[in-house]
């Protein structure tokens, strides 16, 4: 359990921490977490700054009352951040694997409201974004070792990042529950333990489809409306993920990762694992297990 109150401010995590990275700069403050826990976990959020997470690993679904009223989410590598804006409160129950980690990013109010015309006001939540989540691997790998340049390297960061979320913030519509339009919560689980139990073979659209129950062309449409992605981003991003936890828990090579994770060989998958991660396979491995 991890908590710090202040006033009306709240943060409780459920499961066991196991490690924990902290890098402080004048404008954020970086937090790099790994925790595990049993296949549910409460959650129980709200702090004074504009926060945004970056879900990494193993945190599937995740639901919850936001600001008092309910919300659910389906997460997956390919839609793993979350922006809380100051003040916003959530609370409910995570789905998650044994293990998982993920990044925390705290923006300093006096910085944001020095570098931004008006407040950012609106959630958003199970998104994607990759210059953000680039920005957001680069950040990790400072705040893990900071030298005497990351409190530039991390101004440099908060500042463009302020300028994507301002975007998101103000471009975008509220974010809705995964069960009003598109596919329905019950179906989106079936399709993960689909593709969660297929992940070494062939994954068409039509299979996907077929578990669905509609055809290709509706299927497309539902399941971008409820997921914010594309069925292939999806089964990639389960796959680096099934991969992650293998670099983390086994000692398997490389290449058997890659073929049980369904790449067709060991170069395809580091590659890939770098474009979605920052880090290649093995320095992943290594840093799990630092």
């Amino acid at each position: 359990m991890e908590e710090a109150c202040e006033g009306r401010y709240v943060r409780q995590v459920g499961g066991e921490l196991v490690s924990s990275v902290i890098a402080r700069s004048r404008p954020v403050r970086v937090e790099l977490l790994s925790r595990t826990s049993r296949p549910r976990m409460n959650w129980h959020f709200r702090q004074p700054e504009l926060t945004l997470f970056w879900f990494r690993n193993g945190c599937s679904r995740l639901r919850a009352t936001l600001n008092g009223r309910p919300v659910e989410y389906a997460f997956s590598a390919a839609a793993n951040l979350a922006l809380f804006p100051a003040g916003t409160e959530i609370e409910g129950e995570w789905s998650v694997e044994p293990a998982f980690d993920y990044v925390v990013v705290f923006l300093d109010p006096r910085f944001v409201q020095s570098r931004l015309n008006g407040l950012i006001e609106r959630p958003a939540i199970a998104f994607s974004h990759d210059q953000l989540c680039h920005g957001l691997a680069e950040l990790s790998q400072e705040a893990a070792t900071p030298d005497n340049l990351f409190d530039l390297f991390a101004e440099g960061w908060a500042t463009q990042a302020l300028a994507h979320l301002a975007r998101l913030s103000h471009g975008v519509e509220p974010p809705k529950p995964l069960s009003r339009g598109g596919l329905p919560a019950l179906k989106l689980r079936r399709i993960e333990e689909f593709v969660r139990g297929n992940l070494c073979e062939t994954i068409s659209l039509a299979a996907l489809s077929d578990v669905a129950g509609l055809s290709k062309r509706h299927f497309l449409r539902a399941f971008h409306e409820s997921t914010g992605t594309s069925p292939h981003r999806y089964v990639l991003g389960l796959r680096i993920e099934a991969a992650k936890q293998r670099l983390s828990l086994t000692d398997e090579s490389v290449t058997s990762i890659a073929l049980s994770s369904g790449f067709s060989h060991a170069q395809h998958f580091s590659s890939t694992f770098r474009q979605v991660t920052g880090l290649s396979p093995s320095l992943f491995r290594q840093r799990s297990r630092a």
